[in-house]
């Protein structure tokens, strides 16, 4: 059986909208995370550390703190 990949999403609302499209296309589709692709500008970043990742973590989609004191401890965490 071949993995389902999902080459893109077209996410486009409020950061809540948006954060809400992403926890149901994991439902639907499954998966470990999202690979978020866009301009590299600064406004882009901010939009995404301001907007959508306070919207995930209210939704409960990403932790909102580390468990562990090193990177690598948290990335075998996930």
């Amino acid at each position: 059986m071949q993995p389902l990949a999902v080459s893109c999403l077209d996410l486009i609302g409020t950061p809540d909208q948006v954060a809400d499209q992403m926890g149901d296309a994991m439902e639907q589709i499954g998966g470990d995370g999202f690979l978020i692709n866009g301009p590299l500008s600064r406004v882009y970043v901010s939009q995404i550390t301001d907007g959508l990742v306070p919207a995930l973590q209210r939704k409960g989609l990403t932790r909102t703190e580390y468990g562990h004191a090193t990177f690598r401890e948290n990335l075998m965490a996930f």
